[in-house]
């Protein structure tokens, strides 16, 4: 009998345990705010989609804008810690660059979102540096606690100098990961 209890405490032990998963970024754009031409001074470079190239770029200057554009969908809305791996840059300008992470809607599409399709406005998050050699692991349990319908995006900007990374259409395994416990 008393073995019986010992098997049922472990039991209920691993029934009230956190559960994790590793969930690889399931969209991902660089979604340029700028008021630069393209295409013979035709067409305004942030009119043109790049959701479905091999990179995603982040790039301050001045007059020239591009944000990272991240989605996830997320197995649960509840949550109990939230974290986004950022992988190392495959281009960056310095050894260490400062990045913000802000929340932002899910209403958009990675082959069609641009500058002008998706807005600007987003609410920082968190905030960490990334090094050329590990990238960064940025806190990010709010914005999936506040997340809609098992969706969650957030925009990756530089403070300052440009950052370069693999995209979800590059086939490499080093790309932007949540780690979601639940």
């Amino acid at each position: 009998m008393k073995a019986f209890f010992i098997v049922l405490t472990a039991l209920a032990g691993l029934a009230m345990s956190d559960c994790a998963a590793q969930l690889r970024v399931a969209r991902d754009a660089t979604v340029g705010f700028n008021g630069i031409m393209c295409s013979n001074d035709t067409v305004p470079c942030s009119s043109i989609p790049q959701g479905l190239q091999n990179t995603v770029m982040s790039f301050r200057g001045n007059r020239d804008y591009e944000r990272i554009l991240l989605g996830f969908d997320l197995p649960l809305n509840t949550v109990q810690k939230c974290v986004l791996h950022i992988p190392p840059p495959t281009e960056a300008a310095t050894d260490t660059t400062g990045v913000t992470v802000s929340v932002t809607d899910s209403i958009w599409d990675e082959a069609t979102v641009n500058g002008y399709t998706k807005r600007l406005d987003a609410e920082r998050v968190a905030e960490a540096n990334v090094t050329k050699e590990n990238g960064a692991v940025v806190d990010i349990t709010s914005a999936c606690a506040n997340a809609n319908n098992h969706k969650l995006s957030v925009f990756v900007d530089t403070t300052s100098s440009m950052l370069t990374f693999n995209s979800l259409q590059s086939g490499s395994s080093d790309v932007f990961v949540l780690e979601y416990v639940f």
